[in-house]
């Protein structure tokens, strides 16, 4: 299977079949609901403001991952390329000085470690799938009057007939609130294999996320429990299990050896077979809830929110005043805008705004520490005034 992309002709060709002026992409709306500024310097600039800040290791990292599998799917690789290809662009990425943490570099190198570690035992261990699959598979949306396009990493059919919509994810894994803040685009790409005529209720939607791994472990009484592990704690997190199958099955002699065995070499594969037998291991599937209702809460959300964006921008058009985009509270993004912005602080205003009000934060509260008051302080900034 050869992946192509449209093409700007072809894209031309969708807006005069859904007679519309704009396709919108999951990554242009996204952009917005993270930060109004950036979607400002991104599309509402006319030239768009270039990124200045591109270091961070996070996408270029999850885009050869992407790439690797996509070669896998698509027949161009084997199955054991899949780890020399990560490790042959791992060693170029290491050299090229990505971050993966902008502010504090003992955190960058243990992150870029376990990160890579993660990685590489995904692609030594992960669980192919067999059935036919359609990669990149290119879907157009329509939402209300807006038309969305974009690609689907995977979408296979399982044995019920029903449409598995993947997304591969390198990410830490969603849990909780996160998952119902990062669920939009799936859903999308659902509505929009629904509108091609699949049953809503054949459609199931999916993150794999490549850090971890799925555990199923068969406890002491005969049930089975599943965990989601992330890779380089396998043998960390497994101890306990362990070390009560060992004794049960009689390794009571050998007990620590096994354990520490386990915890260095991070595999089962240490471990007596009778004892390997209690875990199963797959790829760490997670999947999400999908039903109208779902569907249309987001498609509420799509259409007030760019009629929100177009609002703001005829207003700039109007005024040129740039603070209709300024982000409402970049204290709670500021782990964003430190590690994955591509825009510096320099270039992002609201960003730049908060660096500024916290570093008087602190020199304020230096000053207090000092035995310095605030109206001392005044006082000083005005002395200048005694000379005029």
């Amino acid at each position: 299977m050869r992946i192509i992309r449209k093409t700007h002709e072809e894209l031309q060709e969708i807006k005069k079949k859904y007679n519309c002026k704009e396709l919108w992409s999951w990554s242009k709306f996204n952009t917005y609901k993270t930060s109004w500024y950036e979607y400002f310097l991104k599309y509402v600039i006319k030239p768009r403001v270039p990124e200045d800040r591109c270091d961070s290791a996070y996408a270029p990292y999850g885009g050869a991952a992407h790439t690797i599998l996509e070669n896998y799917y698509s027949g161009k690789i084997k199955y054991e390329d899949m780890i020399k290809d990560f490790e042959d662009v791992l060693f170029t990425l290491e050299l090229s000085g990505l971050k993966f943490d902008r502010t504090n570099e003992d955190k960058n190198k243990n992150t870029s470690a376990k990160y890579s570690i993660d990685i590489k035992h995904f692609f030594q261990n992960h669980k192919a799938i067999t059935s036919k699959v359609d990669i990149e598979r290119f879907l157009v949306i329509k939402v209300g009057e807006h038309i969305f396009q974009g690609y689907a990493d995977l979408v296979k059919k399982d044995e019920d007939g029903n449409f598995i919509i993947q997304d591969w994810k390198t990410s830490s894994i969603y849990k909780g609130a996160k998952i119902d803040a990062e669920k939009g685009q799936l859903i999308l790409y659902a509505e929009g294999l629904n509108q091609l005529g699949v049953p809503l209720n054949k459609i199931r939607i999916c993150w794999n996320f490549l850090k971890y791994c799925n555990v199923t472990i068969q406890q002491a009484n005969g049930k089975s429990t599943e965990r989601q592990i992330e890779r380089i704690k396998i043998g960390e997190s497994l101890q306990s299990n362990a070390k009560m199958w060992l004794k049960k099955l009689g390794y009571t002699d050998d007990l620590d050896y096994y354990l520490e065995s386990l915890l260095q070499t991070n595999s089962i594969e240490c471990l007596p077979k009778d004892v390997q037998e209690r875990y199963v291991f797959d790829d760490c599937y997670v999947y999400i809830p999908l039903n109208e209702n779902v569907i249309n809460d987001l498609n509420i959300n799509i259409i007030e929110t760019i009629a929100e964006i177009k609002n703001k921008e005829k207003k700039y058009h109007e005024t040129e005043d740039d603070t209709l985009f300024w982000d409402e509270d970049v204290d709670s993004e500021s782990y964003y805008f430190a590690v994955l912005c591509g825009y510096s602080a320099k270039v992002h205003k609201p960003y730049g705004k908060y660096l500024e009000d916290q570093k008087i934060k602190e020199q304020n509260k230096d000053n207090l520490f000092a035995g310095v008051g605030t109206d001392q302080m005044q006082e000083d900034d005005m002395s200048w005034l005694d000379n005029i």
